[in-house]
C-alpha cells in the first residue's frame, strides 16, 4: 500500500514537471474525419477510446431528444431500463435494486457520481437533454483515460456553450397525465469570459397500477440548474439537481408497499485547466449529495415491520493530473487520479425505531495511475497499450483492495474503412450497496474480473455508412444475490457472445435512413440455458421545408422477463421562424413497446407486475430564442 501511495504522490510531481507539448498525428486526423466538421462533438470524439456512438446536436435536435432515455432505447447490445424503485439502471437485474455500477456518466470531463451505487446513472439516466450540445457513448471496456475507476459504458455529455448559443432561450412542453417541462438558458460573454446559466423543471407523470389492492406509481418531479464560467484556460462548473419520485414496488420483493417514496439531492462544483497547448490538465471536482427512503406496508413484511425510512449522504472529491506527450511515433497519455469517498448508510428506522447495525465502512480513498502508449506505426496504423493501477483504501472497516486495468486496441484506417480491435482486462471492485447495505450487503465478495475481445469495421462511402460490431466477453466472480437477495460471487463465470449491425444512407442534403441489428447471447451463472437478445431499429430523419420529420421503430425481443416489444415514435418540428419553433412528438405510439415484469412478491409464491419500459406519451412544445 505504502509503495502505491508513493509512486502516487511521485507521478504527479512528475506530470506537473512535463513540458512537451503533444502534437496531433496522421491517424489522428483521419480518424477525426466526420461528416460536420465544425460540430462541437467532432473536436471531442476519441475513436482509439472504445466503440463509439455519437449524437450530434443536428440528431438531438431534429429526433426531438427529450431525456437522455431517448438515445439510450436504441443503442446496439443495450436496452434503456429501469429498476423496482422508478431509477434509470440500464443493467437491471431485478430484483437487485441497482446493477449499473459500471455504467459511468459524465457531464464535460466530471463524472457525475454517487458513492453508494458506484455510479451516478441511477439519478442521471433519464436526466432533460435541452442543456446538452452533444452525446458520446463508448462502449466495450472504454479507455481508461476518461476516470478514475473502470467502466463497461461511458456515457459523456457536453453542455452547450457561449460561442455557439449566445442569447436566451425558453421552453415550455406538455404532455398527458399532466406531464410537463419548462426551462430556460442563458448564454454570452462579459469582457472576454465566456458564461453559460441553464435551469429546468420537470414533471413526469405515468400510470399508476393496482397490485394486491394496492396502487404503486412512478411519477417523478426534478429541478435542475447548471452553469458554467470559462476563460482561456479556465473553467468553473456548478451542477445542481434535486429530484422527488414514487419508489414504485419498493426495495424489497416481500410484498406490495403501500406508499413509496424517494428523495435526492445532488451538487457538484468543478474547476479545470489545460496548460501547454492543452497537453496538460488538471481537473477538481466536488459533489456532496444525500436523500432519504420511505416505505410503507398494509401489513408487517419479512423482518416483522410495516415502515422502513432511510437516510443517506455522501460526498465525493476527485483530482486528476493528465500529460499526453510525443515522442517520435509515441503518443503518451499519464495521469494521476484520486478519488475521495464518504457515505452514510446505517441512518435506517423500522418502525419508527432506529436500528441497532452500525456501519464501519463508510470512507474510501481511491488512489489510481494510468498509462497508455498509442504508436503510429504509419498513417494508417495504431497500436495502443493501456495500463491502470488502483488502491483501495477502506479505512480499515473492510479489506482494501489492489486491482488492475489491461487493454490492447488496434486501428486500421485509410479513406474509406476503419478497423478497431480491443482486448480488455478489468477488474471491479463491489461497491458499498453490494458491500455494506443492511438487507442485500455481502461485505464478503471479492472483485470481479472481466476479459473482452472485440472488433469494429466500418465503411464510409459518398452516401452511405456500413458497420460491423462484435465480440465476447467473460465475467469471473460475477455478482448475483442468493435466494434471500443477499449479493453472492458465482463459482460459474458469466459469459457474453454479441454482434452488431449498421448501416446509414445519406441522401438529399440533411436526410438519412439508417437500419441496425444487434444480437446477444447471454450465458448466466446458475441458468441451464442461455438467454437471446434480438433490437432492431429502424430510423428515418428528414428535412422537407420548415419540417424535421422523424420516424422511428425499436423492435426488443429476447429479453428475460421482457415481452417482446415495438416501440414506433414519430415527430415532427415546425420551424414559424429562425426563432421561433413548435415541436409535436409521440412515444411507444402504438402503445406495444418493450414491457419489463418486476417480483413483487418471493413468498410463498413468486408474483410479478409487467409495466411497459417507456409508456405511449404525446408531447407537444415550444422554444423561442431571443
Amino acid at each position: 500500500m505504502s509503495f502505491l501511495k508513493n509512486l502516487f504522490v511521485k507521478s504527479v510531481l512528475v506530470l506537473l514537471g512535463f513540458s512537451v507539448i503533444l502534437q496531433a498525428s496522421d491517424i489522428d486526423t483521419l480518424l477525426d474525419q466526420y461528416k460536420t466538421e465544425s460540430e462541437l462533438s467532432k473536436k471531442t470524439k476519441d475513436e482509439n477510446a472504445g466503440h463509439l456512438i455519437v449524437y450530434t446536436r443536428d440528431d438531438l435536435e431534429r429526433m426531438q431528444v427529450e431525456t437522455l432515455k431517448d438515445v439510450l432505447k436504441s443503442i446496439r447490445f443495450f436496452r434503456y431500463l429501469e429498476n423496482r424503485v422508478n431509477e434509470p439502471d440500464m443493467i437491471n437485474l431485478d430484483p437487485v435494486a441497482f446493477s449499473s455500477k459500471s455504467v459511468r456518466i459524465y457531464l464535460n470531463d466530471n463524472e457525475l457520481v454517487l458513492p453508494i451505487t458506484g455510479s451516478g446513472f441511477n439519478l442521471f439516466g433519464n436526466i432533460e437533454m435541452d442543456f446538452v450540445d452533444h452525446v458520446e457513448i463508448y462502449e466495450g471496456f472504454p479507455s481508461f483515460d476518461f476516470g478514475i475507476e473502470p467502466a463497461t459504458v461511458v456515457i459523456r455529455l457536453y453542455s452547450k456553450e457561449a460561442k455557439r448559443d449566445a442569447g436566451t432561450r425558453v421552453k415550455v412542453l406538455g404532455a398527458l397525465h399532466g406531464t410537463h417541462k419548462e426551462n430556460i438558458y442563458n448564454a454570452g460573454f462579459v469582457d472576454d469570459m465566456a458564461y453559460f446559466v441553464y435551469a429546468n423543471h420537470s414533471q413526469n407523470n405515468q400510470d399508476s397500477y393496482d397490485v394486491d389492492n394496492q396502487t404503486v406509481k412512478r411519477d417523478t418531479t426534478t429541478n435542475h440548474f447548471y452553469g458554467s464560467l470559462e476563460k482561456e484556460n479556465y473553467k468553473v462548473e456548478l451542477n445542481a439537481f434535486t429530484t422527488d419520485h414514487d419508489g414504485f414496488l419498493g426495495l424489497l420483493p416481500y410484498a406490495a408497499p403501500k406508499e413509496t417514496n424517494l428523495e435526492k439531492k445532488f451538487i457538484n462544483a468543478s474547476f479545470g485547466s489545460k496548460f501547454q497547448n492543452d497537453s496538460l490538465t488538471f481537473n477538481l471536482s466536488y459533489i456532496n449529495s444525500s436523500g432519504s427512503y420511505d416505505a410503507s406496508y398494509s401489513s408487517p413484511v419479512p423482518g416483522g415491520f410495516s415502515l422502513m425510512n432511510q437516510q443517506f449522504d455522501s460526498e465525493v472529491m476527485t483530482a486528476i493530473v493528465k500529460k499526453k506527450f510525443k515522442i517520435e511515433n509515441h503518443a503518451i497519455s499519464a495521469g494521476v487520479q484520486f478519488r475521495y469517498k464518504n457515505f452514510s448508510l446505517d441512518d435506517v428506522k423500522y418502525d419508527s425505531v432506529p436500528s441497532p447495525a452500525q456501519q464501519k465502512y463508510d470512507t474510501e480513498n481511491i488512489y489510481s495511475l494510468f498509462l497508455e502508449d498509442a504508436i503510429s506505426f504509419s498513417e494508417n496504423n495504431l497500436v495502443s497499450l493501456s495500463a491502470m493501477l488502483q488502491h483501495y483504501d477502506r479505512n480499515k472497516a473492510m479489506k482494501d483492495e489492489d486491482v488492475s486495468q489491461v487493454r490492447l486496441s488496434y486501428i486500421y484506417t485509410n479513406k474509406q474503412w476503419v478497423s478497431k480491435t480491443f482486448l480488455s482486462n478489468q477488474e471491479f471492485v463491489p461497491e458499498p450497496f453490494m458491500t455494506a447495505e443492511s438487507h442485500v450487503g455481502n461485505p464478503n465478495l471479492d472483485p470481479e474480473e472481466y476479459l473482452s475481445l472485440t472488433q469494429e469495421i466500418s465503411r464510409t462511402g459518398e452516401q452511405t455508412m456500413s458497420k460491423i460490431v462484435f465480440g465476447y466477453n467473460r465475467t469471473k466472480k460475477f455478482l448475483i444475490p442468493d435466494n434471500l437477495g443477499v449479493m453472492q460471487n458465482s463459482k460459474d463465470d458469466f459469459t457474453a457472445y454479441y454482434a452488431a449491425l449498421e448501416f446509414h444512407y445519406f441522401f438529399r442534403k440533411k436526410d438519412e435512413l439508417q437500419l441496425a441489428f444487434d444480437y446477444a447471447q447471454l450465458n448466466l451463472p446458475n441458468e441451464a440455458t442461455s438467454v437471446e437478445h434480438y433490437n432492431y431499429l429502424i430510423r428515418m430523419v428528414n428535412s422537407v421545408s420548415k419540417f424535421d420529420i422523424f420516424n422511428e421503430l425499436v423492435i426488443n425481443h429476447g429479453f428475460e422477463n421482457l415481452d417482446t416489444g415495438y416501440d414506433y415514435s414519430a415527430g415532427v418540428k415546425y420551424g414559424v421562424t429562425p426563432d421561433l419553433h413548435i415541436n409535436l412528438k409521440g412515444e411507444n405510439i402504438l402503445n406495444a413497446g418493450l414491457t419489463r415484469k418486476y417480483y413483487y412478491n418471493l413468498m410463498p409464491t413468486t408474483k410479478l407486475l409487467e409495466v411497459p419500459v417507456i409508456e405511449q406519451k404525446f408531447m407537444l412544445s415550444v422554444e423561442y430564442l431571443f
